[in-house]
Formats: C-alpha cells, structure tokens, sequence
C-alpha cells in the first residue's frame, strides 16, 4: 500500500476526494435521531368486552391470551394490563426475531384464542410495538369554534387517522378527547314500565328493523339489474317510528317509550389543550423509523391534510419531540467540531510549524468523513452515540500521522532526500501504527459479547470508533507522507528555530524546559522507585475507593423541556369532578411556570377501547398533565418539578401526584416505565400483593431522597353487585339473561352486547345503534333496582328489586400480569439535589430495606425497570472492560517479543482509573453506561502511551546504553509525543464536556459522562505514565535483560 502510494500519488488523491465526494452525498441521507435503533420488536394483542370488570378481564381474556400467543417463538417476557372490558397484552421477543414473523405469529395464536374466549369478546386487535418508542413523537391536534366534541372526534379518528396511514414511519393508532358518536333510543322507564315493555324487546325491533344484506342482481325481462334492498334506515328520527310490539291490536312504537337521538357515548375521557377541551392524536414512530424523518413527514403532509379537512377545522403540532432531538445533534456536532479546532491548535503548538500541523491535521476530516462512510455502510444513524465516538476519537486520530511525521524527520536528519526519507519512514512504521491501531479497535471487540442496552448503545461507538481509526491508518500511511514529500522539507519536530518573539517559540522553549526538568526528577525517581510505586498503588485504591462511592444511574439525566404530572384521584371519582381538579392543577403550573411555558395539555380518563394501550390512564379517576417549556427556559425541568410538587401535594391533599422528567431518552431506555425505581412484588393473591406493596411504601417512602412514592395498582374501586335470586327469577317469568341485557342496556346500551348499526350517507361512516336511558335517570341511587324486565308468565314487567340483592363492595382498577404471573408496581422517582440523590445510591438503599424484610411464601421482590437495565449493562460493561484489558495484552505481546513488557505497559490502565476518579468525583458526575463506555476506550489510550515509551527505551537499549540511561533519555525523548498525544484526545474532548455550560443546547448533557472519564483517565495515565512506567521497567525487565 505504501509503495503504490508512491509510485502512483494520483491514487491515492483520487481516494482521497471521492471519500470527501461520497460522504457529501451520504450524510444527508443517514437518518437522525437522539438514539441508536433498538433492534427489538413487541406486539400489542387488544382484547375488548365492553364493561367487563378488571379482574374478570383479567382471569376470562388475558389469562387465556397469555397463555396462546406465549407460544409465539422468541419470546423473552410477556406482560399485560387488564382494566375494565379492555385487555392488553404485550410480547416482548428477542434481537433475533424478525418483526413480520413476530407480527404473524402473535395475530395466529390470537385468532386462534378465540375459541376459547367468552361468547361477545370482540376479535383481538394485533398491533406493532415499539418497546423504545413509548413516549410519541408529537401530538397533532384538532380544534375548531363551530364543532361540538362528537364532531370533532369523528374528524380525528375516521379522517386524519385513515389520512396519515399513508405517512412514512409513524403510526397514529388512536385519538383522545371528545366524545363517541352513537344513536341511542332514550327510553322513559316509567313508559316502559307501563305498557309492560322491555328494553330488549326495544332492541330487538331494532334489529329486525335496520340491516346490510347486498341484494345482487337479478336477470328480468333479458336485463340483468342491481338490486338495492333499502334494509338501512335513513334518517336518526325513522328510528321513531319503527313498531316494537301490539297491544290490543294497537302497535307501540318506539317514540311511544322513548325518543331516537343523534347523541354521544357517555365520555370518559376528556383532553385539554392550554385550558380547552380538545381533541388529539398521538404520533408515535414505527419501529425502524427515525424521529427527524417521521416527523418531517407529518408536519410535508399537514397542508394536504387542511385542505381535505373542513374548512373550520383547525390542525395543530404541539409536544415535538423533533425539536429536542435536532437541537441535541446540533450542540453535539457544535462541539465536535470545536473539539476539531482545539486539535489542530494544539498540533500546531507541539509541532511548531503550520505546515506540519497542516500535514497531520489532514487526516483529521478524512478520517472523521470516512467513519461517516462506515457508519452509513453499517445502517447505523448520526445520533448521539455515534457523534460521541467521533468527539471520542478526534484526539486519537492524528497519533498515527503524529508517528509518521516524526520518523520522517529523523529520516531527514540523516540526510535522505525528501521522497526516500518518507517512504523508508512510513514503511519502518508501518507495523507499529498498525498494532497502535488494532489496539484501539480490539478494546471494542468485545461488544460482540454483550447484550440487551449495552449491546445496543456500545455497538455503534464501536462502529464509528473504528471506522475512523481505520481512515486514520490508511491517510496516515499514505496521503501523510506524501505530503510531507512534496514542497519545501519539513523542520524538525523536536529542535526548530524561531525567533524569539514568536509565540510558537515560546512554546517550544517551555516545552524544552520542561522536557529537561523532567529527565531530572526523573533520575531522581529511579532511587525511589519502592515509594514511587507504593504511591501509586495507595492512589489507585483510594481511586477505587472513590469510584466504587460514585452515585451511578443508566444514562446521563438531561433537561429535556418537559414533563409530565401522573395524577390519581379517588378510585370512583367521576370524570366531571376530575376535570375541575385538573383545571385548577393547570392554573397552578401556569402561576409557577409563567413565561418559561410554552404548552400544556391534559389527558383525563380513558376510552375503553383502543387507545387504552397508548395510555397510563386506568379509569377516569386517573389523568396526566404535559407540561413543555419554551427553549432556553431560565429555570430547568427538574427546578420546576420540585417546586410545583411541593405546591400541588399541599393544595390538593389527599391526590397522589408524581413527576416524570424523562423525557424520550429516559423513555426508550426504560420502556416507558414512569419511574426510574420500580419495585415489582409477584403473587397470586390480589389483597396480599397489596398489603406487601404498602408495606414496602411506607418503608421506601422516609428515604431522603425518595420522592413520589407510590402504588401503580388499586383494588378500592367501587362496585355494585348484582345477585339474581334465580328461584323466584323463575317464579316471576325472568330468564336471567334477560335480566343481565337489561340491566346492561340501561347504564351502557344495548350495543354493548348485540350491535346495530347506522350508516350516516353524508360521511360513510357507521356509527352503532343501541338501546339505553338517559344520563340523568342514571344518575339515581335507585337505578338498578328499579330497572325491569319482561316476564313469560306475567303480564307486567318485574323490577330487579323483586328478584335480586344489590350490594356494595370494590373491584381492583387494573390487574397486571409479567410473565404469566400477578404483579403489583412499586415506583419511586429520585430527587437529584438531595443528598446520595442518584439512582443507584437510592437503589441501594431500598435494596437494603428489602432484604431486612420477611415476605409470605411464594411472594417475591424484585427490582425492575431502570434498575435491571442498569445492573444488566454494567454487568455486561464489566465483562467488556476485562475482555478489552486482555485483548490488548494480547496484541501487545508479539510486538515485543516478550509477556513481561506488555505487563508493564497494561499498568497504564489502573493509573488511568485514577484519573477517572478524581474527575468523575470532582465534577459530581455519576457512573453510567456513558462513563462505562469512556473507560473501556480509556485502555487503548493509556496502552498507547505505554507502548510509546517501552518502545523507544528498547531501542535505545539495543543501541548499546545502559539501562538506566535508556530509560532516562528514551523518555525524554517520546516526553513531546507523549503530551502532544493526550493534549490532542483533552483538547478534542474538552467541548463535550464542557457542552452544557458553552452550548447549553438540550441533550448536550449526554456524552458528558464520556468525556469526563476519558479526559480524567487520560491526564493520570500521562502524567503517571511518565514516571510509573520507567520505575517498573527497571523493576522487572532490567533483571530479564
């Protein structure tokens, strides 16, 4: 490769440009997103039976649904959410599983569950799950000043739901606010009562009445017609005059009992947007889609979505999160590129010229342009992962050329011409930059070995890590010397003239100076080489003692602009009532937020149907409050979410109230969960799961830093149950069937258990039809028992009140199941200024608790969410780090010819650790998967430089000096690379670090963590290196020579 280079420079220019060429044309097309993608699929079985209570939901449907599609291949855990007449259960399936099959086979085992489901469950509904994609994308909203909220509902599901169903990467599977369009006969019971009718007598004219049989066609008379039954009734109020039943020869009609009404489910669900009552979709992205993207092609799509709309229907964008995303890429890039500018400074400050700066530095954006190549090569996306690796590696990237460089120089100084002097230089070098670069790479090699989270955001590092590295050792064994042969000579590195009032002299000359002071203290340090290495070790375990107390959490927390206030009323509280709380909790937030807030929305209640999977909500005593602030708000998220805990919990007694400030990274990393601490207890006994889960409330709840301590699960839901006394049913005529589709009828209609429907001609859409009384003859304590039925033996109806016991008692809110298994939730967010008030210390702490705990047999207590993600990828993390500290023994070994050199140079790494402590501590930063990641890099860094001086000592050595004076001037002379090296991986790292106070962008707090451990590590292991390493050279491989 090198010699070709030579014989053939336009090659190797050629290269060079369409590298440059290609990467234009593919940067704009890789797709953008504050994440990796996740290569895990989910499925989502919906199961509906309108009114069913929870726990029959749970025992009769998702049980039995559990139970069939967990036969599905590839499944690595099952959970589900059972509330009233809607079961949810979710499938989680492995990397390996492809999405379609995941999809086939779940919507097979569901079908084929029917069978075996009650009589009236509707068809399951199979639908993709994004595991990582919990939180949506963006909220479009639908408003206007004429509509009522049934209209309004109607246009968001039947139009813009079927309108955006063409739109690349997202998905829009349900909407909320407003209310269900339904035709209701509102029966007078008192009517009925008295002409001895029943509703289901009501209902079932209507059936017989209002049908959809196609008619074909017919041949008459040598033409073949159409033939068009008109079974359907046409207009709401024909419904009047349809003829139930006769009395004495007299038909009874339904406007005789009651009237037909163009009306309304009864609402459930109510959504506000800044303080009115509004209709909106949730956009969330499909799997394998990226945010910038799908958001782009909703907001391409919005005018042709208006003009298909009515005229006074009003489209809206509200909650992006495209904006926090794009922001958080900018900052990142921002600082990349600053780091960029702070390397080639330091390279022209340690080089001393600007035209060996120049020719090292041009390996810089061809390297970082080639990675962009790899990583569009390798499916991967610029996110914050991949912009992390290549501000990681924009230090590392002109070693190589660095190397180079100076062995061309001294080629020179032997006096070779320019040519020569480049070529024989590049090709003495050419293995150790090769190993130099291996050993970069091989410290990622073990990302093959690691799963889940870790495996998903350490691969692409990976990826671009090495990527660059190999555009690095290709530019610096060709384009580098070729440039370097061409024009005037280059100067020596290590002695240049300038003149005395240059600044790059001066530099120079503090270099020297520093350079000589070094081999003095040096020499020095050779006498003392047992209290040299005692101190060593004494630093290193205080820096394990230091790292091992670090507060430590999954991913960096970073202020994201939102929020959202997780509020649970009473159990029973009507939706009403539970609007005017979240109204005056709005004004609140309002008061406290005031001009830093941009947006607020509210989400009270549920529909129980579809959107009650895209939900948190469990009944209409539950609601969320989004609160987005406007960008460069002068008070952070996390601020605001303190204070206004403490004004709500003190205006609103007797509420629970918790606060997520998550945001989308928290949300993917977790899969949605509300909390960072979850605590999961599992048994078989709903009222013992509860008592166990207060109790453990109450133990986590005095933690000083435990904030929003609470239970997910309820079982005070109030219930009224209705026992028939089927003796004297039977003595009255009453078939208990009919009695149940009465009773049903009258509170929810009879469309909850036998469908009619009615076709609107002006829009197409079917709306059901169904039999019910009125809201305000409900809404009567006497209701139930009042209710009648029809009689076969008695002329006049029987009320339930002669044939039934009515009683009071609760129903659990929701049942959720994991694995098969009931599970109750425990979950308790973290106060970050508290004291310890990191994820893992809290942990921790209730970890400690549990385990002082005694528990009922076959009950157990298991941390989930947040904290097994975290314990799973720093246990995978550790195992990466000890595999990369052996791979680069590994490598090492043949390039000395010896096990005990390589020995000596891997003790780089724990004076590195050093580093990472002291600075992670003194910057208050926590352990992570980002610190994790800088570590693990942090070996190849720290070997390097122990491979610097090794090298150049064996040399001298060889040479024919003793020992002791090869050690001294050996490192004398790499003390320049040596600084220039670390000063060009600080310096291109220092803008990462420092990204939330210079930038101060959203999201530019991610790779913080990253940069900190790996600048820490850096500074220790150069400055440790240059004394440490000459000590245990003379220590152990003096006497082998």
């Amino acid at each position: 490769m090198i010699k070709t280079s030579f014989r053939n420079p336009y090659l190797v220019l050629v290269f060079a440009i369409a590298v440059a060429v290609l990467a234009a044309v593919l940067i704009p097309r890789m797709p953008v997103d504050i994440l990796p993608q996740f290569k895990k699929s989910a499925m989502q079985i919906i199961t509906l039976y309108p009114g069913m209570p929870a726990e029959v939901v749970e025992k009769d449907i998702t049980s039995r649904m559990e139970r069939w599609t967990g036969q599905s291949p590839g499944i690595e855990k099952q959970l589900s959410k059972s509330i009233m007449g809607v079961s949810i259960v979710t499938n989680f399936y492995g990397e390996d599983v492809d999405p379609a099959e995941a999809m086939a086979n779940s919507s097979s085992y569901a079908t084929s569950d029917m069978y075996y489901q009650p009589p009236g469950t509707l068809p399951p509904m199979v639908q993709p799950f994004d595991p990582t994609a919990s939180k949506p994308l963006m909220l479009l909203t639908a408003s206007s000043d004429t509509k009522s909220g049934t209209e309004l509902y109607d246009v968001a599901y039947f139009s813009l739901r079927q309108m955006l169903s063409g739109v690349k990467g997202i998905i829009a599977p349900a909407a909320y606010g407003g209310t269900l369009r339904r035709i209701y006969i509102y029966v007078d019971p008192a009517k009925l009562e008295a002409l001895g009718i029943s509703q289901t007598q009501v209902n079932d004219a209507i059936q017989t009445n209002t049908t959809m049989i196609p008619s074909g066609i017919a041949k008459i008379g040598g033409i073949n017609y159409g033939i068009d039954a008109k079974g359907m009734i046409v207009s709401v109020e024909d419904f009047n005059d349809i003829v139930i039943t006769y009395k004495n020869g007299n038909p009874i009609f339904i406007k005789d009992v009651g009237r037909a009404a163009d009306a309304n489910a009864i609402q459930t669900n109510i959504a506000r947007v800044d303080g009115r009552e509004q209709v909106y979709l949730p956009i969330f992205k499909r799997p394998g889609a990226n945010t910038i993207a799908a958001v782009n092609a909703v907001k391409e799509a919005l005018p042709k979505l208006r003009e298909r709309l009515p005229e006074d229907v009003k489209l809206g964008v509200i909650f992006d999160q495209s904006s926090y995303v794009r922001n958080a890429i900018s900052g990142l890039a921002n600082a990349g590129l600053g780091g960029l500018a702070l390397v080639v400074l330091v390279l022209l400050l340690f080089l001393g010229n600007v035209r060996s700066a120049l020719i090292v530095s041009i390996s810089l954006p061809l390297s970082v342009l080639f990675a962009f190549i790899v990583l569009y090569a390798t499916g991967q996306a610029i996110n914050s992962i991949t912009l992390g690796g290549l501000a990681l590696a924009l230090g590392l990237l002109v070693d190589n050329s660095i190397v180079v460089l100076e062995n061309i120089d001294r080629h020179l100084q032997m006096g070779k011409s320019k040519k020569t002097a480049a070529m024989d230089a590049t090709l003495e070098v050419a293995t150790p930059v090769l190993a130099s670069t291996l050993v970069i790479i091989a410290v990622f090699f073990p990302v093959m070995f690691l799963t889940g989270m870790a495996k998903f955001l350490f691969s692409p590092l990976a990826i671009t890590v090495a990527g660059a590295m190999v555009g690095s050792y290709l530019f610096s064994l060709t384009l580098v010397p070729l440039a370097a042969a061409l024009g005037k000579e280059v100067t020596p590195l290590e002695v240049t003239p300038f003149k005395k009032v240059s600044p790059l002299a001066r530099f120079q000359k503090i270099i020297e100076n520093a350079r000589r002071r070094y081999q003095r203290s040096l020499e020095k340090t050779l006498q003392r080489r047992r209290a040299v290495l005692l101190g060593a070790a004494a630093l290193f375990a205080g820096s394990l003692f230091v790292l091992f107390n670090l507060g430590y959490e999954l991913f960096p927390q970073s202020d994201v602009g939102q929020m959202e206030i997780s509020v649970r009323m009473e159990s029973g509280t009507p939706l009403d009532k539970a609007n005017e709380t979240i109204a005056a909790m709005e004004q609140v937030v309002r008061q406290e937020t005031g001009d830093d807030l941009e947006q607020i929305i509210s989400n009270i209640g549920v529909f129980y149907d579809l959107p009650a999977a895209y939900t948190p909500n469990s009944g209409t005593q539950d609601a969320f409050i989004g609160v987005q602030l406007k960008e460069g708000h002068a008070v952070s998220i996390f601020d605001y979410a303190s204070r206004l805990r403490q004004k709500l919990n003190r205006q609103f007694p007797g509420i629970e109230i918790s606060f997520n400030t998550g945001g989308m990274i928290t949300a993917a990393l977790n899969e949605g969960k509300p909390s960072p601490i979850e605590v999961q207890v599992k048994g078989n006994d709903l009222k013992v799961l509860r008592q166990i889960a207060e109790r453990i409330r109450d133990t986590i709840a005095p933690l000083p830093a435990a904030r929003d301590v609470r239970i997910l699960q309820r079982i005070d839901q109030p219930a009224k149950n209705i026992d028939i006394d089927r003796i004297k049913a039977a003595e009255l005529g009453v078939e208990p069937v009919d009695a149940i589709k009465n009773v049903v009828s009258a509170l929810n209609s009879s469309a909850t258990f036998d469908k009619a429907f009615w076709i609107d001609e002006k829009n197409g859409n079917h709306y059901f039809v169904g039999v019910t009384y009125p809201e305000f003859q409900i809404d009567n304590e006497h209701v139930l028992e009042n209710v009648t039925v029809g009689s076969s033996t008695h002329d006049e109806p029987a009320p339930f009140r002669n044939f039934s016991k009515i009683s009071e008692t609760t129903n659990p809110v929701e049942v959720n199941h994991h694995n098969l298994t009931r599970e109750f939730n425990v979950y308790v967010n973290v106060d970050p200024d508290s004291y310890r008030g990191d994820i893992g210390s809290v942990s921790a702490k209730i970890q400690k608790r549990l385990d002082a705990m005694d528990f009922p047999k076959g009950y157990e207590v298991n941390f989930q969410g947040e904290i097994a993600t975290m314990t799973s990828s720093f246990g995978d993390l550790g195992l990466g780090l000890g595999l990369a500290v052996v791979l680069a023994f590994l490598i090492i070994v043949p390039l000395f010819r010896s096990f005990v050199q390589p020995l000596v140079i891997i003790f780089t790494f724990p004076l590195g650790i050093i580093g990472v402590a002291l600075l992670m501590w003194a910057t208050g930063t926590n352990l992570s998967i980002q610190s994790m990641m800088g570590i693990i890099m942090m070996v190849g860094i720290a070997v390097s430089y122990g491979n610097i001086l090794v090298d150049r000592i064996n040399a001298l050595v060889t040479e024919g000096l003793p020992v002791g004076e090869a050690i001294v001037s050996g490192c004398g002379d790499r003390f320049r690379p040596v600084l220039m090296t670390a000063g060009t991986t600080i310096f291109g790292l220092l803008p990462t670090a420092l990204a939330p106070i210079t930038i101060g962008s959203e999201g530019s707090e991610a790779n913080v963590p990253l940069a900190v451990a790996v600048i820490g590590g850096t500074f220790m292991a150069t400055v440790l290196t240059l004394w440490v390493i000459p000590v245990l050279y003379a220590y152990f491989v003096t006497g082998k020579r």
